[in-house]
């Protein structure tokens, strides 16, 4: 087994703890695959997973608290409590994978007791890395090599890595979008070959993958899945996304409305249903989009308005579109617009005015109106007529929050309701 000296990793207090009490028991276990990754490139491990050769039955005979999570291949997940919170780690022995018969999963696994026969038959030399303390770094396939080139590749022949598991062609643009690397030129040749295999994995693990595209500190690299050809097989109406411009880092639903601003509403809906979206995400997202029709008509009127005034025809609209998105989703929206290259003076103009409305308090919502359904039940609305009424009352405040007096407004609605009652 091929190991190399490298500076001491920092293996956290209870992966540390795991892999000392096997080590007690007999047996070898590593800290293992993106946590090695990230540490040797001075980025916070998101997770620890542990790898050794002891088979599930020993683990769960050593540890107190365990859950049975993937011992079918291997893994099982052991579990601390800090100061009442669980702490899980997952820790798989080691093994190498039978045939494929989903581009996906394995038939089945062979347990074995050689690391590197492990490490073998993982998806890219970066992530194919092991380390401990008495060991040092275990690098049989050149990882760390890989990350001071800056580039992903497939551990041993990149065909045979794909055609296991199609999904590895999709995480390749992944870590190239997590990490700002290149695919090495074999890797990247060899992709294009198995992109129809993704119409085999479930949208779930392909929205997974790109969820995590969309939100790393390359989000643009999404690109890429369009230059491999893999657009039309990762969900329906993929490939004909104009895309949007998205930056770094951002919220799963806001990254989301960037890639799609250049769509309607409705391609959106259906598209992120189709990836399996959560429902929260989707009414967020088409929301964003919805608004741009506000975000137009701004842009037309303020053609014909002079912007330097403070109060003039474009309040009514900024204020149905706060009505519309709430506080919660207006500054989002705003910064949708300048993601995305919109008119810099009417996004400035408009920002200012949401930030007006705001910290002076001014009526927007129906609920901060003086009057409410029960005032028009005695005037006599009932049913329908009442939300209506409201609705009509509220465009008259955002037309002039002045006129937001509870006396001013029962009057409007009894005129309006001796006039409707005439017709």
């Amino acid at each position: 087994m091929q190991t190399s000296s490298t500076k001491k990793l920092y293996i956290p207090k209870y992966p540390k703890l795991i892999i000392d009490t096997l080590k007690k028991a007999g047996f070898d276990a590593y800290i293992v695959g993106g946590c090695v990754r990230d540490e040797l490139i001075g980025k916070k491990p998101s997770d620890y997973d542990i790898t050794t050769n002891a088979k599930p039955v020993d683990i769960k005979k050593i540890f107190k608290k365990t859950i049975d999570t993937g011992i079918k291949h291997g893994t099982v997940s052991v579990i601390f409590y800090d100061n009442g919170k669980p702490r899980v780690y997952e820790v798989t022995t080691y093994r190498v994978d039978g045939e494929y018969d989903d581009a996906r999963h394995p038939k089945n696994v062979v347990f074995v007791d050689d690391l590197k026969e492990d490490l073998r038959r993982r998806d890219f030399t970066i992530n194919a890395m092991a380390y401990n303390d008495d060991k040092g770094l275990v690098d049989e396939f050149d990882g760390r090599g890989d990350l001071t080139k800056k580039i992903v590749r497939a551990v041993g022949n990149p065909y045979d890595r794909f055609g296991e598991d199609a999904l590895r062609i999709l995480r390749a643009v992944r870590f190239a979008a997590k990490l700002g690397f290149d695919i090495e030129s074999e890797t990247k040749k060899a992709i294009p070959f198995f992109a129809k295999n993704l119409s085999l994995i479930s949208k779930e693990r392909i929205q997974v993958e790109l969820t995590k595209i969309l939100t790393s500190d390359n989000p643009m690299y999404i690109r890429l899945a369009y230059d491999l050809g893999l657009a039309k097989y990762i969900c329906d109406g993929f490939d004909r996304i104009k895309l949007g411009h998205v930056e770094k880092n951002l919220p799963v639903y806001l990254a989301y409305a960037a890639l799609l601003y250049n769509m309607e509403s409705d391609f959106a809906y259906n598209f992120l249903k189709d990836l399996k979206l959560d429902n929260v995400t989707i009414d967020r997202v088409v929301a964003l989009i919805s608004a741009k029709a506000y975000y137009k008509r701004i842009l037309k009127l303020s053609k014909h308005q002079d912007l330097t005034i403070k109060y003039n025809g474009l309040d009514a609209l900024i204020k149905e579109s706060i009505d519309y998105l709430k506080y919660d989703l207006i500054y989002d929206f705003i910064y949708l617009l300048r993601m995305n290259g919109e008119n810099l003076k009417v996004i400035t103009f408009y920002e200012e005015k949401v930030r007006f409305f705001a910290g002076r308090k001014i009526p927007i919502f129906i609920k901060d109106l003086k009057i409410n359904g029960n005032d028009l039940i005695e005037i006599g609305f009932i049913g329908e007529e009442i939300g209506a009424a409201l609705k009509n009352l509220q465009k008259i405040v955002h037309n002039n929050y002045k006129l937001n007096d509870k006396k001013l407004l029962q009057d409007i609605a009894k005129k309006a309701y001796n006039i409707y009652k005439s017709i």
